[in-house]
């Protein structure tokens, strides 16, 4: 074996199963759980007990999600280790699969890997600001005071440093996933451990289940605020089927890929609730106040020095848990571009064929690093014109609201092959009644945003959007709904523009296209 094999077998280490939970974990865990419950409280009105239900409610959905698919992907069928796409493929046929083959890698993975590294940056840039705490409510406010075109500039640069890595070794991105997995569940834990000791230790006051009402809510559980909070929450458990696009660099796909998922939902949710209690039972609705209030309930004073500390730990938190995130991110990524690249179906693959030379994985970090280019160039417009980040906190969710609709079109036809035996599968008793339950909740936080959020609610009221994280925080309505409608249109339109120029420009092409 020449030096050249025994770098590239180096460089292209295999992921075991642990690897393949803490990427998982990394993917599904970013920042959400650290700001959702006060969305979540408002919606419930400031009930703990609506806060619970809605977070069991998701977590039932995504657990019953995560099993359906656990059958669907049983099947033996060689699917090139493009994981949903390919599972689509086999399961849905030609033209749903290849729908989805072509708007995984290209808009799914591009968006949200563009988009995280946007939010990577902001949480570097975090440490350098301080939190604004109400000293009344407790809630608290992060603004960034540099320039946007300092976090466009920074989040550019981090896209390219973890494509880099892994690009050129499999083995760097497995230990960044381990690192970040542990730094993230560790202060997760913390918060849950701290939060319900110090709730204990002031007899349970000031909470959001016993004094409800004092905290400015009303002592009814509301529905409408717990399906109202469903969608938000569904979304913080979404990507944890991209865990199946790196099954080409796993030891055995066929057993890692649904032990991954069985094992990392069920962590992330424990993780999820434990959180959720913490924050509730101390009466914080954010992770600023809730560090704000652990240390005066010490006996400490939030003076400025503590203020500044609290903040560059808090800081420190987010800003790690959001590198693990688009190191799994960029993992997934790009090899479901290298997949979609080795097949030749999306635009431009013979060329980033011939540049990547037969290296492992450049093509698709190379499409990756290109076409996020482009993707990062049109996203920094707003955000420089505006100098606000809440175009990009609220498109930042559409990749996820769109793939809870094909999410459940494919446990649907699961649900058809189920009975017909069309794909050999391994077949769940429970698969019936875990599949409809995943259908309909998918299906819910779909047509939710779609047609109540960003349609009806136009015409209801005029209030603004809750968009944006540390560089403002509301858009108008109605700017918000045109930009989902024409991602959504973008969404749909893509493969049939990348098909229609594949058989303009490459002539001598023998695949079958989308419409055929």
């Amino acid at each position: 074996m020449n030096n050249r094999q025994v770098i590239k077998n180096k460089n292209t280490a295999r992921i075991g199963l642990f690897s393949s939970i803490t990427i998982l974990i990394s993917a599904v865990v970013g920042i959400g759980i650290f700001f959702k419950n006060k969305s979540v409280l408002g919606n419930n009105d400031s009930n703990g007990y609506g806060v619970l239900i809605s977070w069991t409610i998701a977590a039932v959905i995504t657990l019953t999600t995560a099993l359906a698919f656990v059958e669907i992907i049983s099947s033996d069928k060689k699917q090139n280790g493009s994981g949903l796409a390919g599972w689509a493929r086999i399961i849905c046929g030609h033209k749903v699969g290849r729908f989805i083959l072509i708007v995984m890698p290209m808009f799914y993975f591009l968006f949200k890997l563009v988009d995280t590294s946007f939010f990577a940056s902001e949480s570097i840039l975090i440490i350098f600001n301080q939190p604004q705490i109400d000293p009344i409510s407790g809630a608290s406010t992060m603004i960034i005071s540099q320039d946007t075109w300092i976090i466009v500039l920074v989040a550019y640069v981090l896209m390219l440093l973890f494509i880099g890595v892994n690009a050129f070794s499999t083995k760097a991105a497995k230990i960044i996933s381990v690192i970040a997995s542990v730094a993230k569940f560790l202060p997760l834990i913390v918060v849950g451990i701290l939060g319900i000791t110090f709730g204990a230790i002031n007899g349970w006051s000031g909470n959001f289940f016993t004094n409800i009402t004092q905290q400015g809510g009303s002592n009814e559980i509301l529905p409408l605020g717990i399906f109202a909070s469903l969608p938000a929450l569904l979304f913080t458990f979404d990507s944890f089927l991209t865990i199946g696009n790196a099954a080409s660099s796993m030891n055995n796909p066929q057993r890692d890929v649904p032990r991954s998922i069985l094992i990392g939902i069920p962590i992330i949710t424990f993780l999820y609730l434990f959180v959720t209690v913490g924050q509730l039972v101390t009466g914080q609705r954010d992770v600023y106040a809730f560090f704000n209030h652990i240390v005066v309930q010490s006996g400490g004073a939030i003076d400025g020095i503590a203020a500044k500390t609290l903040n560059v730990i808090v800081g420190c938190v987010i800003m790690i848990s959001l590198f693990g995130s688009i190191n799994a991110f960029v993992l997934t990524s790009i090899r479901s571009l290298q997949s979609a690249i080795d097949e030749e179906i999306i635009i431009g693959a013979v060329k980033f064929k011939k540049l990547a030379n037969g290296r492992h994985l450049r093509a698709g970090a190379l499409y990756g690093a290109f076409i996020g280019t482009i993707v990062s160039g049109i996203m920094a417009i707003p955000i420089v014109v505006l100098n606000s980040d809440s175009a990009y906190d609220g498109v930042s969710n559409l990749p996820t609201l769109f793939f809870f609709m094909i999410y459940a079109l494919i446990i649907l036809f699961g649900l058809i092959n189920h009975y017909t035996h069309k794909v050999e599968v391994k077949r769940m008793k429970i698969f019936p009644i875990v599949a409809i339950i995943a259908i309909l909740g998918c299906a819910f936080a779909f047509g939710y945003n779609l047609f109540y959020e960003f349609t009806a609610r136009n015409f209801i009221d005029d209030k603004q959007v809750s968009w944006g994280m540390f560089k403002g925080q509301s858009i108008d309505r109605w700017i918000a709904s045109v930009l989902v409608w024409a991602f959504l249109i973008v969404f749909i339109a893509l493969p049939f523009i990348n098909d229609a120029c594949i058989k303009l420009f490459r002539k001598n092409h023998n695949q079958r296209l989308i419409w055929m």
